[in-house]
């Protein structure tokens, strides 16, 4: 399970191999909602999700 490091507090985080680009994970040391980004060669690294706002057809 690869280590990565949380773009908000610095900590790192447990995310499983076969985890999929563009999954949302939660940050246990500081609450965070992270995407998961894999680049080209393969490589694994976190970001702050967006916010998805509700659409209540207003």
């Amino acid at each position: 399970m690869p280590e990565l490091s949380c773009p908000v507090c610095g900590g790192t985080m447990a995310v499983p191999e076969d985890a999929l680009a563009g999954e949302l994970f939660e940050h246990g040391e500081c609450g965070a909602q992270l995407e998961l980004i894999v680049d080209d060669s393969g490589s694994m690294s976190l970001k702050m999700a967006e916010e998805v706002a509700e659409d209540w057809g207003e």
